[in-house]
């Protein structure tokens, strides 16, 4: 299963999927791209507690995945 968590100003989402099902992949996937088109960084988390990294583009192989608000500096 795979795991999209978006964190936000109302709290916390979580989007689940199963890699098998094309239609929860696709749905997870726009909810992916959407968010990064609006400036949201994407991490993918690697078990074992392993550093993870930044990610483009949606990987529905992922375990999970972090969206968060873009940084605004001033």
């Amino acid at each position: 299963m795979g795991e999209l968590r978006i964190l936000g100003k109302e709290g916390d989402t979580k989007v689940i999927w199963d890699p098998e099902n094309r239609d929860e992949v696709k749905a997870a996937r726009e909810q992916f791209d959407a968010l990064k088109g609006k400036g949201f960084l994407a991490f993918e988390v690697k078990n074992k507690g392993d550093k993870g990294s930044e990610i483009k583009k949606f990987d529905p192989e992922a375990g999970k995945i972090i969206l968060t608000p873009p940084i605004m500096g001033g």
